[in-house]
């Protein structure tokens, strides 16, 4: 054990963080060095300083967003990958650990130049033709989404974009060619309209991971409150499953600055009222936000819950 590790270890040390064979070297360590043992006695003046000073509550609007990212994090965390796993599929990786000789590099850049030469020419040659397409369209090749119209009745839609000439598909909801028209319309158009209407078809399939995560994104990002509207009605019934949905959902409650939303967000809620973060912001919400409506339910809410001692 050397004095830089001790340093980087005392503030641990003086919260017990440390495991015991860790905090027994230290001390042992202590005991033999008269530098670090000064660094210890200024850290824990320091601590008894800073234990005097009074403790300040945070709000509990904070501590409601703070848990919704710290579960959000945990739930899409990805578990760190070997180093086998790392040098096949990281190329990144692979570059920096690897000097490549002059040779080597000429040839790499030979053959990324001949790849984007090829691939440019199967590009343009795919492309020569227009109409009715029989295979989904990439996003990099569409100019836009003009329109959506849903059939009454029906799970049928017709999607019609910019591509080099207008085009357009028709067909069901459940199409993949057609499903991936609506993502890309619901997240990239700039037409209020056809993006209320893409919602609008894809909140019949909010099962699918990829249209509930569109939906989330439309609810927590869309300038329009008309689309946050469908988005959230979309997504209502994935409230108590989904704790992806249910963040969306409570940062819309706490945030959005539509009161519309924000009341139909109250409302989603409803069947999760005893989760603790939600819990927290109906607590805050019943005592001090601007709406008297939103008070009044959140008071209601809270009222239905059995008391928690």
């Amino acid at each position: 054990m050397n004095c830089e590790w001790v340093r980087q270890n005392i503030t641990l040390y003086l919260y017990d963080e440390l495991a015991d064979d860790a905090r027994h070297e230290l001390e042992q360590h202590i005991t033999r060095c008269k530098d670090c043992a000064a660094e210890l006695g200024d850290q824990r003046e320091f601590q008894v300083q800073m234990g005097a000073l009074p403790v300040e509550e945070p709000s509990p609007s904070f501590l409601a967003a703070a848990r919704m990212r710290l579960q959000e994090a945990l739930e899409t965390a990805e578990q760190k990958r070997a180093w086998y796993h790392r040098f096949a599929f990281d190329p990144t990786a692979w570059l920096r650990q690897v000097r490549f000789s002059p040779a080597l590099a000429s040839l790499l850049f030979l053959v990324g130049f001949a790849g984007g030469i090829g691939a440019m020419y199967s590009t343009m040659s795919k492309g020569q033709g227009h109409g009715v397409v029989s295979s989904t369209p990439q996003e990099a090749s569409i100019g836009g989404i003009t329109s959506i119209e849903k059939e009454s009745g029906t799970d049928n839609v017709k999607v019609q974009y910019d591509k080099r000439l207008p085009e357009s598909i028709q067909g069901s909801v459940s199409d993949p060619k057609v499903q991936d028209l609506l993502l890309y319309a619901a997240k990239s158009n700039e037409n209020s309209g056809v993006r209320l209407n893409s919602v609008d078809a894809l909140t019949s399939k909010a099962d699918d991971p990829r249209v509930r995560e569109t939906l989330t994104y439309a609810l927590r990002y869309d300038s329009n409150p008309g689309v946050r509207l469908m988005a959230l009605d979309g997504l209502g019934s994935y409230v108590k499953d989904d704790i992806r949905v249910r963040n969306a959902v409570l940062e819309a409650l706490l945030n959005d600055s539509n009161l519309g939303v924000r009341s139909g967000a109250l409302h989603a809620l409803d069947p999760v009222r005893a989760d603790s973060s939600v819990r927290m912001a109906l607590q805050q919400l019943s005592k001090e936000d601007p709406s008297e409506y939103i008070r009044t339910e959140s008071q209601r809410m809270l009222a239905s819950m059995p008391s928690i001692y």
